[in-house]
């Protein structure tokens, strides 16, 4: 649980947020008096999502507990917060995401389970724009890059979001047949 996200910090919906500005782990119950410390100040003057959620159980056991007869229920649920990220857990066109490669064609540069960096091009999921145009893609697509952003293969099939631009993937966008 370290560092700081460079992504998801963005307010979805609303006019204010509270960001973390440390590494923690929140229980349910510090969620439930926040709210309620939010709910008794806003009244009527405003509504509260709370877009946060305890999934990880914590048990209170030590390690050190030998095996056998199991670890025992969970004493309490926490939400792990990394400082400036939300809870965001699909990607969306441009993001880049860590895969692993589950089929491959045989005598091909990149193996069956190699663990490699690509950006989403295209996704099922609606992208709305500025002008609130709304684009939906039939399928879900990425492009695998190296380190420096530039793409490994040298052909693009389909066509590909003009975001993509803007977010300094030009190489991408030059061999893509179509830019919507």
């Amino acid at each position: 649980m370290k560092g700081l996200s460079y992504r998801g910090y963005n307010i979805c919906f609303g006019g204010y947020a509270l960001q973390a500005l440390e590494p923690a782990w929140i229980t349910s119950r510090k969620i439930e008096a926040g709210r309620r410390a939010m709910t008794r100040y806003a009244y009527r003057g405003g509504k509260i999502w709370v877009r946060i959620f305890p999934d990880k159980p914590v048990i209170v056991r030590p390690t050190e507990t030998r095996m056998g007869s199991g670890k025992g229920s969970p004493e309490f649920w926490v939400s792990v917060v990394i400082p400036g990220a939300s809870n965001r857990r699909h990607a969306h066109i441009g993001d880049v995401i860590v895969a692993v490669i589950k089929e491959a064609v045989p005598h091909m540069p990149l193996q069956r389970s190699e663990v490699i960096r690509a950006v989403i091009v295209r996704t099922c999921k609606e992208l709305k724009r500025e002008n609130g145009m709304i684009i939906q893609y039939d399928d879900n697509a990425a492009v695998v890059i190296d380190q420096e952003g530039n793409p490994k293969g040298t052909r693009v099939f389909g066509a590909i979001a003009r975001e993509l631009r803007q977010l300094n993937f030009t190489k991408i966008v030059s061999l893509a047949p179509e830019v919507l």
